[in-house]
């Protein structure tokens, strides 16, 4: 009987280092797109569910972050481009740069739809709302009208402006996105002891701090009860 030696067995599979790593993108590359499809029929059936909501920005209280309908400029003096809200620009195609502050913007693009969202609602079913987390909330002023605005003050806490910061407790808290909150003629805040909120009360700001609608301004003052919390901001495109 012949004996059969390592050597004369033919392997058909090529080990090669350059086979095996291409093996390895490509696997990779199938897990990805597996990745992708799971995370597509998630999304979907959450939509269909309702547990993740579509959402369309109506307004630039929390620009740049945020965008309701906007257009884009040029700045001719400091060769910057930005995106300015519709109720901020002006009715013809020049604007002023919020960089130089001159009269020296030029339009470059039509009037642009507001941002889309995508808002879990069952966001705050397990956990409680972060500070600095970007919300979506039934107005406390008018219940029919959804607000989106950033989370600044949690239940409990002493809310104060000063100098264009939020002390919470006295204690400074500097924002991630280094944004200004100042209190405006009128606002309910004016207080330099600042607001103590309820148990259930949460302190919201909009980014674009000069012109948003928020707790600073409330009739009923400041807190915004969690009962009209609809949910976080997952994502948003433009």
């Amino acid at each position: 009987m012949p004996v059969i030696t390592k050597d004369t067995i033919h392997d058909p599979v090529d080990k090669s280092p350059r086979t095996q790593k291409n093996a390895r993108m490509l696997r990779a590359a199938c897990q990805f797109a597996v990745g992708i499809l799971i995370a597509a029929l998630v999304v979907r059936t959450w939509l269909v569910m309702g547990l993740i909501v579509p959402m369309t920005v109506s307004g630039s209280s929390m620009a740049p972050a945020l965008l309701g309908p906007h257009r884009v400029y040029h700045c001719t003096e400091c060769d910057l481009e930005f995106r300015l809200g519709l109720e901020d620009a002006s009715a013809g195609s020049i604007g002023v740069c919020p960089h130089c502050r001159k009269w020296s913007a030029v339009a470059t693009s039509d009037d642009l739809p507001g941002d889309r969202l995508l808002v879990d609602r069952m966001a705050f079913a397990l956990r409680e709302p972060r500070r600095w987390e970007v919300v979506v909330f039934r107005s406390p002023v008018d219940a029919n009208k959804l607000s989106v605005k950033r989370i600044a003050g949690l239940p409990g806490e002493t809310v104060a402006l000063a100098d264009g910061n939020v002390l919470i407790n006295g204690v400074r808290i500097p924002p991630p996105h280094h944004g200004r909150y100042d209190s405006r003629y009128g606002d309910k805040t004016n207080s330099p002891e600042g607001w103590r909120l309820g148990s259930h009360e949460y302190f919201v700001v909009g980014d674009n701090a000069t012109i948003s609608d928020d707790s600073r301004n409330w009739p009923n003052g400041p807190g915004l009860d969690d009962k009209l919390l609809v949910g976080k901001v997952l994502g948003s495109t433009r």
